[in-house]
């Protein structure tokens, strides 16, 4: 059966990224993806901006077009929206969205899920009750040299973690929860946090410095970059035997390996060696068939509510440590 899907939001990830000279052969939004997965038929966008909308409708050759989300859920009988409007409207569309009369199987939802902590956690309470799967949008969890590297280090690749870095711009809630998504990912849960604003932001959602207590015992650091020079996205993972580097947004992995120093008689540094995890390439295809497979199997898709959850529930521990103290992260709250 060949699933009804609709896209809510038609910028950058919604459509427009699919005419990037640069990521052309890349499914990368996620109108590509529905159009180009078997088991789905793209039937509705939707977008408040007019010419955005016209855009993608001409694109993707769609006629039925929505300039308001909860006037689409309401006309149209869909088994999948995805959710890619701007981060501070991404509450109310969902509540738009799970509120309609006939709310869709699943939902795929751009991150955040909301603004606030409570605001994802209420996302998550709704779209349970309404028996609606609904999978937050971390994108490097659908990526093939992500799955790979996870299975690497869970195999002991570079031996027992001791310490993680990383660095990011742009957001605690908009880009740091990416971060926090890939750490839980790949190392295991956070269990105290505190944060600092050594930039000096003065908006609603700072860019912060972040400690990370892990349950493992080992300490994650998360380093803020002012976004006005250039953008990046890195983590470093340093374990008893070696160490890998996820440098240009995760494009690229590097494994190091202790090994005798040629430089420094009687001495072990890291040096790399050439190893491939595969590449970062289609990722939204991947997130819609994976959540494709999740409706017809009944199993949870690989990147669920309660990840988006707990992502914001560490955002929301560095926000409110930001004057330098430790928290212990809120109390998980089950719908």
């Amino acid at each position: 059966m060949t699933l009804r899907a609709a896209v809510i939001g038609c910028g950058k990830i919604g459509s427009e990224l699919s005419v990037d000279p640069f990521l052309k052969g890349d499914v990368f939004t996620h109108a590509e993806a529905y159009s180009r997965c078997e088991g789905t038929e793209l039937v509705a966008v939707c977008d408040s901006d007019p010419s955005k909308l016209e855009a993608a409708g001409k694109l993707w050759g769609v006629s039925r077009l929505y300039a308001n989300a909860e006037d689409m859920a309401k006309a149209e009988k869909l088994d999948l929206i995805s959710i890619c409007t701007p981060t501070l409207t991404h509450g109310e569309v969902l509540r738009a969205v799970l509120g309609s009369p006939n709310p869709p199987r699943g939902i795929l939802c751009e991150n955040p899920l909301g603004l606030t902590l409570a605001e994802s956690e209420m996302m998550a309470a709704i779209a349970e009750k309404k028996k609606v799967v609904l999978a937050t949008v971390y994108m490097r969890r659908y990526a093939n040299n992500f799955r790979a590297l996870k299975k690497f280090l869970d195999d002991g690749g570079i031996g027992k973690l001791q310490a993680i870095t990383g660095l990011y711009i742009k957001g605690t809630f908009h880009n740091g929860t990416h971060w926090f998504d890939m750490l839980r990912f790949l190392a295991g849960e956070v269990e105290m946090v505190s944060g600092l604003n050594m930039l000096g932001e003065t908006r609603d959602d700072p860019t912060l410095d972040v400690a990370l207590f892990m349950k493992s015992g080992i300490l994650a650091t998360l380093r803020a970059v002012d976004h006005m020079a250039y953008t990046v996205f890195e983590m470093e993972l340093f374990g008893s035997g070696g160490r890998v580097r996820i440098v240009d947004s995760g494009f690229g992995i590097e494994v190091y390996r202790p090994m005798p120093s040629e430089r420094y008689a009687g001495y072990t540094e890291l040096q790399r060696v050439p190893m491939d995890f595969g590449d970062r390439r289609n990722l939204m295809l991947h997130a819609v068939e994976d959540m494709v497979d999740a409706l017809e199997t009944g199993r949870p898709p690989l990147c669920t509510a309660a990840d988006g959850v707990e992502a914001a529930r560490i955002a929301d521990a560095a926000m409110r440590s930001r004057n330098g103290s430790v928290v212990a992260l809120q109390t998980r709250v089950t719908a």
